[in-house]
C-alpha cells in the first residue's frame, strides 16, 4: 500500500557526521510505512549513494533523490524535492536535525489519519552538538495557546507571526504536499531560505495550522540559519520580502498592512516620528510582549534518546 508520508532531507554541502544522524533517526523508527526524498542544493557531495544504501541496508527502501544542479536557496530546493513526492503529507527535516524517538513517524501516521491537517507541528527539542550532545533550552512558539484545536483564534495566530515574531520552527513540520508546493511556487525568486515563512502565508489564508504537544524532532541550535548569530540579518532581509511578498498578494489583509508599516518604516521620518509609529504597532509594554521578553524557554527532552541517535549512526 502507497505510505501517507514522506521525509524531504533539504540538505546543502552536509557535514557527513550530522546527515548519517539524521538518517539514523529515521533508521531508528518502529514502522517503514513512509518514503524518503534527499533533496540537495548543488553541493558538491551530496552523499546520495551512500545515504541510499544506508538506508536501504536497514529496510528502507523507498527512497529518491533530487539535485539542484546550482545553488538556489531552500526554498527552491525543497520545491525540487517535492517533485519527487507523491504522497499526502511530507515532513521536512535537514542534516542535523533528527526525529525524536522511535514512535514519532508512527505517531505522525496515526494522527494524520485521525486528524486530517493541512500543516502541523510539534514539540522541538534544542540541543548542542558534539562528541557529547545535550538538550538546550529552546522551544517555538512562545504562545501555543492560540493554536489548542479545541479553541483555534486564527486572528491571534496571524498577529503573532506577522507582528509579534512569534514563529514555528520549520524542523519536523508536516504539511499536505498540494498546500507546501503552491506556498513555496509564490515564495520562490522573493524568500530564498526560509521555507517555514509558508506558515505565516497559511495564517493569512486563514488555513488552520494545528498544534501537537507531542515531542516531534531534535533541533539543532547554534548551527542553522536561524539560530546563528551571523546569519540573523540575513534571515531580518528574507521576513522582509515576505512581508513585501503578502503586501502584495493581500493588501486588503489589515493585519498584513500593520506588519508592512512596521517592517518599511520610513526612514526619512524623524526618529520620533519612527518609534511612535513603531510602537503603535506593536507596542513594547503589552503584556504579550513583556512576557515573550521575559520568557526561559524550557529544555525538552530525554538525553539519553538523543545519545541513541549518535550511537546508531557510528554502527553499519
Amino acid at each position: 500500500m502507497k505510505p501517507l508520508l514522506t521525509v524531504l532531507v533539504a540538505q546543502y554541502r552536509p557535514d557527513a557526521a550530522a546527515l548519517r544522524r539524521t538518517l539514523a533517526s529515521l533508521v531508528l523508527q518502529d514502522t517503514r510505512d513512509f518514503a524518503v526524498v534527499l533533496a540537495d542544493d548543488g553541493s558538491p557531495e551530496p552523499y546520495f549513494a551512500e545515504s541510499t544504501a544506508y538506508l536501504t541496508a536497514h529496510g528502507i527502501t523507498e527512497v529518491q533523490t533530487a539535485a539542484m544542479t546550482k545553488n538556489g536557496g531552500t526554498v527552491c530546493n525543497i520545491l525540487n524535492g517535492l517533485q519527487k513526492i507523491t504522497t499526502r503529507w511530507v515532513l521536512t527535516i535537514s542534516p542535523g536535525d533528527y526525529l525524536y524517538d522511535a514512535g514519532t513517524l508512527r505517531w505522525w501516521l496515526e494522527r494524520l489519519q485521525a486528524d486530517q491537517p493541512r500543516v502541523a507541528f510539534g514539540r522541538q527539542a534544542y540541543y548542542t552538538p558534539g562528541p557529547e550532545p545535550r538538550p538546550a533550552p529552546g522551544e517555538t512558539p512562545f504562545d501555543r495557546t492560540p493554536y489548542a484545536p479545541d479553541h483555534y483564534d486564527g486572528a491571534t495566530v496571524k498577529r503573532n507571526l506577522l507582528l509579534y515574531d512569534d514563529g514555528i520552527s520549520g524542523c519536523g513540520m508536516v504539511y499536505e504536499r498540494d498546500l507546501l508546493t503552491e506556498a513555496l511556487q509564490a515564495m520562490a525568486g522573493h524568500v530564498r531560505l526560509a521555507e517555514d515563512f509558508s506558515v505565516r502565508l497559511f495564517a493569512v489564508q486563514g488555513i488552520p495550522i494545528t498544534r501537537y504537544d507531542r515531542l516531534t524532532s531534535w533541533y539543532e541550535y547554534g548551527a542553522g540559519v536561524s539560530t546563528n548569530e551571523a546569519a540573523r540579518q540575513r534571515m531580518a532581509d528574507e521576513w522582509r520580502a515576505m512581508v513585501e511578498l503578502l503586501y502584495r498578494q493581500y493588501p486588503k489583509d489589515r493585519t498584513v498592512r500593520l506588519a508592512h508599516a512596521y517592517f518599511f518604516n520610513d526612514r526619512h521620518k524623524s526618529r520620533l516620528m519612527r518609534g511612535l509609529i513603531g510602537r503603535l504597532i506593536v507596542p513594547q509594554n503589552a503584556p504579550f510582549k513583556k512576557a515573550q521578553h521575559a520568557w526561559q524557554p524550557p529544555t525538552n527532552g530525554d538525553a539519553a534518546l538523543l545519545r541513541r541517535i549518535y550511537d546508531t549512526a557510528a554502527q553499519p
